[in-house]
C-alpha cells in the first residue's frame, strides 16, 4: 500500500487537507495535481465538483475514481500538460506536491499558464523553520529522513513561510492568503502545566505570537494565490 494511503486510512484527512476542501466547496471545476489514491479527489466529487487529476504514480493512478473528467499520467513538470487541459479551472490544488518535484519552478510556471485570470491556486506542504524542526536541529542536531512527515525521504526541497511566497512571486503567482496549522511554541509545554499562567497565555498571548512568529509557529500552511 502506499505510504500516504496509509496515513489517510489511519488519521483521516489532514486539517490542511479539510481547509482545502471547505474553500472550495461545492459545484467548481477542480484541477488537483498529486491525487495519490484519491482520498480528496473523492470529496470533491461528492460536493458535486468537475475534477481534473494529473499523477504520476500508476500505482496511485488505478485506484483512482473513474468518474473524474480526465485522469492524466504526468508529471506536473512536462510542458505537454499546457495542451492538454482546458485551463477552465476554479481551483488548482496542489497538496504537499511541490517538495517532492525536481524542478518545482517549471510546475509553477506551467500552471501559471493553464490558470485563468480568476483560478485560485491551493498549494500546501510542511514549514521546514517551524519550532519543532529548530528545535531538533538545535538540541540533537538531528535530520534523519523519516517514511513521511516534514523529513520525507522523498522531498528534493524545503520551504518555509517565508521563502515559498518569494518563489511563487518569481514564478507569476501574488499571494493571497497564508493558513497555517500551528504547533506547539518554544515554552508552551511547561507554561500549560501551570493552571492561572496558562489560561492567560491562551486567551491573551498565545495567538498574538502566533501572528508575529508564523514561521515558527506553522508547522504546515496553506497559501492561496492568484495570477
Amino acid at each position: 500500500m502506499i505510504i500516504y494511503e496509509q496515513i489517510f486510512k489511519k488519521y483521516g484527512l489532514s486539517a490542511t487537507q479539510q481547509q482545502i476542501i471547505k474553500l472550495i466547496g461545492a459545484d467548481k471545476v477542480v484541477l488537483e495535481v498529486g491525487s495519490s489514491t484519491g482520498y480528496m479527489t473523492r470529496v470533491f466529487l461528492q460536493n458535486r465538483c468537475l475534477v481534473d487529476v494529473v499523477e504520476k504514480d500508476q500505482k496511485a493512478l488505478a485506484k483512482l475514481p473513474k468518474s473524474a473528467r480526465k485522469i492524466l499520467n504526468y508529471s506536473i513538470e512536462d510542458n505537454k500538460l499546457k495542451n492538454l487541459l482546458p485551463g477552465d479551472y476554479d481551483f488548482i490544488v496542489l497538496a504537499d506536491v511541490l517538495e517532492h518535484l525536481v524542478k518545482p519552478e517549471r510546475a509553477l510556471e506551467i500552471l501559471f499558464d493553464i490558470a485563468g485570470n480568476k483560478t485560485q491556486l491551493l498549494l500546501s506542504l510542511p514549514n521546514i523553520a517551524s519550532w519543532p524542526m529548530r528545535k531538533q536541529l538545535f538540541f540533537r542536531g538531528d535530520f534523519e529522513y523519516q517514511e513521511s512527515g516534514l523529513l520525507d525521504k522523498t522531498h528534493l526541497h524545503f520551504y518555509t513561510v517565508n521563502s515559498l511566497p518569494k518563489l511563487l512571486k518569481k514564478c507569476g503567482w501574488k499571494v493571497d492568503k497564508i493558513i497555517g496549522t500551528i504547533t506547539r511554541l518554544p515554552l508552551e509545554e511547561s507554561i500549560n502545566k501551570i493552571p492561572v499562567i496558562s489560561l492567560f497565555y491562551r486567551r491573551f498571548i498565545r495567538q498574538n505570537l502566533v501572528e508575529q512568529f508564523k514561521n515558527l509557529s506553522y508547522y504546515h500552511f496553506l497559501v492561496v494565490a492568484t495570477k
